[in-house]
């Protein structure tokens, strides 16, 4: 009973606190009890707090009855000792399981077909196991590993393989795979609270004690959780594990912000400091503010690898690219060996120690390039350090398929590089960017050496390597194919807002009844597939932060959109789609951002108009009254309620 026990108070609780909080509202408005102006800021701040206490009390709440439940059986069913002996064992196994489900960790981990190619890294891999047993006296106690490199030398690869020979060894405690293009990976909190997830789940003793903190602080969230956390825990441990355990994070570089990236590296190194049986593993590019963390007071106390001064690399990029060319002459048929040492040498030289640059050498050999002809070119180009060897490749690949309409090329990679919040099909792709689907997909196909369809994404199209995305915004790329970012987003911000305007109708999944809760609507998911195309939920999720990207208050085409919008019918059909799909909590946040960014100006710009300015100046005011009625509505309707319009 002591789960019950715990929740059943605080569901007393919240009870209270939403039945005050609703008649202070009736009663005195936006003013408190004794006259004094609230804000209404501070009301909203208040009714968000309260949702999310009663959203975590019902969850609780149905744990612990599952969990009673299950107690209950034990106790009054006829069971053998041992069987009974299993069952308590399963109900301890259930409750800490149900409290860790309050941690939302990531699902991300090591594949071993993204290691190494068999005979590469041999020396630093060994190198690395050496020092995680402590085997080299150099090593000085030192407990943070910073293994870093320019992109395309083989990080990722490298902390596959890492992980690898670790969970061999039963060494590895957890790993966090960074990603910039994914929503859940690419966020700094994840990454401590996966890692505790993830040891939680491997050690017992270190399960009980995360599920009684959880228990112990049932109100905690995710994003009050102290970055000193990990550490904390970790030292309640009674006991330690029979081996020195690693955590290894890949390319952090990938995650959060300058700003956001100090506490995890101090929080990750800390705790490494402070016990004697953890290690941790950090890959990412050389950014300044990961090399002034390393660089830091506490530099003594981490090692560092540049990839760039690997001895090995050249023997290890020979291994590869003969594997890997001999793989195309097999696909194309000709004649072995293929190709000839100097064509080799040459084209191993113009690498530069990239691997990418080698891989994507082959996928273009692969998608119908003449090889030859491709490896004598590339042969021939001036040997050039850094990334400057691998951005010709690019630029020479792209010039190769005779890319034709540069305009709609470029709004095509650009609805690619800046739709980071989740990856596109051809179909979204094609209506954001405004090019016809059958062009998308033959762009697709033909430049197949930097594009791919990721069959684990629904066939939605990934760049095969971060470094091609950083060539279409970087200086080095002819600028018919040269990507403005500022550009890119608010080409796609006001795209999303015409598919809205577009799209967007009342009763949009043809609902009979609209005061159903979406947990009641038994084909609700198949309504939203049918009404509620990829372009639209797109639209609908992110249009704001597209036109938030370093916005521009004098451009015109922005204001024309957002005051059609909000004039006509569509920001109510907006918030309809966004009840549907169970995300009407993130328009508060992207209206406020609008309202911050956007609304919030003092004044328009000198040069502007009279007419621009009364554009500007109603579309603000329409807006704000949105605003104001929106947060009204999310007061008075859960998310799991469909809106009344």
């Amino acid at each position: 009973m002591d789960l019950l026990e715990d929740v059943i108070p605080r569901m007393y609780g919240v009870m209270h606190r939403v039945a005050t909080v609703s008649c202070d509202y009736v009663k005195y408005g936006w003013s408190s009890p004794d006259g004094r102006t609230v804000g209404r800021s501070a009301f909203w701040e208040t009714i968000e707090e309260v949702n999310r206490e009663l959203t975590r009390v019902v969850e609780d709440f149905d744990r612990a009855v599952n969990v009673e439940a299950l107690r209950r059986t034990k106790e009054t069913g006829k069971r053998s000792f041992s069987h009974s002996l299993d069952r308590s064992f399963s109900t301890v196994r259930v409750e800490q399981q149900l409290l860790l489900s309050r941690l939302k960790y990531v699902k991300t981990g090591y594949d071993r077909d993204l290691c190494c190619m068999e005979g590469t890294r041999k020396s630093l891999l060994g190198q690395i196991i050496t020092w995680v047993t402590n085997e080299l006296e150099q090593t000085d106690g030192r407990k943070t590993y910073w293994i870093y490199g320019i992109p395309g030398i083989g990080k990722t690869s490298l902390a596959h393989s890492i992980c690898s020979r670790l969970y061999d060894r039963e060494q590895l405690a957890g790993a966090f795979f960074c990603q910039r293009d994914d929503q859940e990976l690419r966020k700094p909190g994840n990454i401590l609270l996966t890692l505790i997830h993830t040891f939680a789940i491997l050690f017992p003793p270190f399960r009980r004690i995360v599920a009684e903190y959880l228990r112990n602080n049932p109100d905690a969230m995710v994003k009050s959780m102290r970055s000193t956390l990990l550490l904390e825990l970790i030292r309640k441990l009674s006991r330690r594990p029979k081996k020195t355990l690693v955590f290894v994070i890949d390319a952090l570089d990938e995650c959060g912000s300058t700003q956001s990236r100090r506490p995890i590296l101090r929080a990750l190194t800390t705790t490494a400091e402070h016990t004697p049986w953890l290690k941790v593993i950090i890959t990412s590019r050389p950014e300044v503010d990961i090399r002034q963390f390393f660089d830091g007071p506490t530099q003594l106390s981490h090692l560092r690898y540049d990839l760039a001064t690997d001895k090995e690399t050249t023997s290890d990029l020979r291994i590869f690219a003969e594997y890997r060319f001999n793989r195309v002459a097999s696909s194309r048929c000709l004649q072995s060996p293929w190709p000839e040492p100097s064509l080799l040498d040459g084209v191993i030289s113009r690498a530069a120690g990239l691997f990418a640059f080698i891989e994507t050498l082959a996928f273009a050999l692969e998608h119908g390039y003449g090889p030859t002809k491709l490896l004598e070119a590339t042969s021939q180009d001036s040997s050039s350090p850094g990334m400057t060897s691998l951005y010709r490749l690019y630029s020479r690949i792209v010039r190769a398929r005779r890319v034709q309409r540069n305009a709609e090329f470029r709004r095509m990679i650009g609805v690619l590089i800046t739709a980071l919040h989740r990856p596109l099909c051809e179909e979204t792709i094609a209506e954001l960017a405004g090019v016809r689907p059958d062009v998308v997909k033959m762009w697709v196909d033909d430049l197949g050496s930097m594009l791919y369809r990721d069959e684990g994404a629904s066939g939605r199209i990934r760049f095969r390597h971060l470094s091609i995305s950083d060539f279409f915004v970087s200086d080095d790329c002819q600028a018919d194919y040269q990507v403005n970012l500022r550009e890119a987003n608010m080409q796609l911000g006001i795209a999303c807002l015409d598919k809205m305007v577009e799209q967007l109708r009342f009763n949009i999944c043809g609902l009979e009844d609209s005061r159903l809760a979406n947990a009641d609507v038994k084909d609700l998911g198949s309504r939203i597939k049918e009404n509620i195309s990829d372009a639209l939920q797109y639209s609908s999720l992110y249009w704001s932060n597209h036109l938030c990207f370093t916005p521009n208050i004098s451009e015109g085409r922005v204001w024309d959109k957002l005051r059609k919008f909000f004039e006509g019918p569509y920001a109510l059909f907006w918030v309809e789609v966004l009840s549907i799909t169970g995300m009407l909590k993130i328009g508060v946040p992207n209206l406020r951002e609008l309202t911050s960014k956007l609304v919030n100006v003092s004044t328009a710009p000198a040069c502007c108009d009279g007419g621009f300015k009364a554009t500007l100046t109603l579309s603000r005011v329409r807006i704000r009254q949105f605003w104001k009625e929106f947060r009204m509505f999310v007061i008075s309707w859960t998310s799991s309620t469909l809106p009344s319009l």
